[in-house]
């Protein structure tokens, strides 16, 4: 009984309020000069020479450095390259950790940039920045799935801690923003916090949005205040961004983990599916009374979901295909001249790159593409057989996730998935899609830290220590080998 309190007492230890300050001295610090950020991205890169908790946290907040508001965070001279050095630490850190146990987790990762490396090597129209970019998503995956593989269990939850507090505060102070929309809203009048754009501050808070609604709708234990505020102040601070796609990979993280409980068996920790019917009842039918006194929901949902263009756009189709469909479209085209292996890893079938080239000593490290639909950015960039080899990827990390009996992980996995919809970052961990890949990660491995499956391990511990059987060398401590069935 005192373990399992302690585990419950664990899961709720979820959000640091020191940490919190500690991110709030940091972003003022930020604010006063561009040498506190070329400081602190320094500090990044000895950080991540390490170990892989400290890689994966210097990895979290040098990008959130890089892609900072400029209005909010004044840049340093030289971010884009300190960046690029940040990672090129915790490659050189993690790369010679890896073992048996990680090639099993990396090779998908190592089969599909080798393929689109050479299929590149063959279609690309600008050859170079292909292979950099191939060579990029190739380590930037290794470094972030390998060193979360090396967070020991017992080191999880503090890595779950660490993320969810920055994450939160991120967002918090995002909002606070709103003080002075000035400098918090962007050119198109979407709310971009302390990051640069509004569609970054988007990709950002829809996995916390959806792990936190997920705790409230499915999880067993009485959704903490923290959940419940973070659920209601994400979903305001989506809408208020203009991010469709942070929207929509919420959502969708949300209803397909709620898909899944309906269709699978109840797990430890899970509630029954009627207290996700009788929460989700009575928000629908708050909205609907504020909806029939005000009108004020159906003008606030129209507004998002045209994003501006309601007088431009006679319904949703068209607002979709100027957004998103229009590019879409074009990249099935593309992908139809050259189906198999497609036009090259990263880059426009034209070669031409209208956000400009960033090359250091003449070498490229940045070149921005902007895709927005996975699916059709995959088949244009890398054809049919890339196509095959990315999902083949996506489905072996999804059943890592699936791993987990906390549903709010599951939702944090498949929105970092959704986001692609409209935000291609998947393929960019280079970039600011690195976020995807550390969120989505991190939402794999918290499996090791479910306290319902420490639990259990712990249970079964004790019950093989009363039979005298030592079950990591399978041997009977008291006599000869005993066969032990799992």
């Amino acid at each position: 009984m005192p373990a399992h309190s302690a585990a419950l007492r664990g899961r709720s230890e979820i959000f640091s309020w020191q940490l919190a300050l500690i991110v709030t001295l940091c972003v003022g610090a930020l604010a006063v000069s561009s040498a506190v950020a070329t400081v602190l991205l320094a500090g990044c890169i000895v950080a991540a020479l390490i170990g892989p908790i400290q890689a994966v946290q210097a990895l979290t907040a040098a990008t959130l450095i890089a892609y900072a508001n400029p209005m909010v965070v004044k840049p340093g001279p030289m971010e884009g390259v300190l960046l690029r050095l940040v990672l090129i630490a915790a490659v050189l850190r993690i790369i010679p950790m890896i073992r048996g146990s990680d090639l099993r987790l990396v090779w998908p990762a190592w089969l599909f940039a080798l393929v689109e490396g050479l299929s590149s090597v063959q279609t690309s129209p600008a050859v170079v920045i292909s292979v950099m970019k191939v060579v990029t998503f190739g380590f930037a995956t290794t470094v972030v799935l390998v060193a979360y593989n090396h967070v020991r269990p017992s080191q999880i939850a503090g890595l779950q801690r660490w993320m969810v507090t920055v994450g939160l505060t991120v967002i918090g102070l995002s909002g606070l923003a709103l003080l002075k929309p000035g400098i918090g809203l962007g050119g198109d009048g979407g709310l971009q916090g302390l990051l640069n754009q509004p569609q970054a501050l988007g990709i950002f808070m829809a996995p916390f949005a959806a792990w936190a609604i997920a705790g409230t709708l499915l999880m067993r234990r009485r959704a903490s205040r923290l959940e419940i505020w973070v659920a209601l102040a994400s979903i305001a601070l989506i809408i208020l961004s203009k991010a469709r796609t942070a929207g929509f990979g919420a959502a969708f993280g949300v209803m397909v983990v709620i898909a899944a409980r309906a269709l699978g068996k109840r797990r430890v920790g899970q509630a029954a599916l009627g207290r996700t019917i009788l929460i989700s009842a009575l928000a629908c039918g708050a909205l609907a009374a504020v909806a029939v006194t005000t009108g004020a929901i159906s003008n606030i949902i129209t507004g998002y979901l045209y994003k501006g263009s309601a007088g431009e756009a006679r319904n949703l189709d068209q607002a979709f295909y100027a957004s998103r469909g229009g590019g879409a479209m074009d990249q099935w085209y593309s992908f139809l001249d050259k189906p198999l292996l497609g036009n090259g890893f990263g880059v426009y079938p034209d070669g031409h790159f209208p956000a400009g080239i960033e090359t250091v000593g003449g070498i490229p490290i940045s070149a921005p593409v902007e895709k927005g639909f996975l699916p059709t950015a995959i088949l244009e960039e890398g054809g049919a057989l890339g196509a095959g080899l990315l999902t083949l990827l996506i489905a072996l990390l999804c059943r890592r996730a699936w791993r987990n009996t906390d549903l709010r992980w599951r939702a944090m996995f498949i929105a970092c998935l959704g986001i692609n919809i409209g935000e291609c970052v998947f393929m960019s961990p280079g970039g600011i899609g690195i976020f995807d890949w550390l969120l989505l990660s991190l939402a794999m491995f918290s499996y090791r830290a479910d306290p319902a499956r420490r639990l259990a391990a712990a249970e079964r511990a004790r019950s093989l220590h009363r039979w005298g059987v030592d079950e990591a060398a399978g041997t009977d401590i008291c006599g000869p080998r005993l066969e032990v069935t799992p």
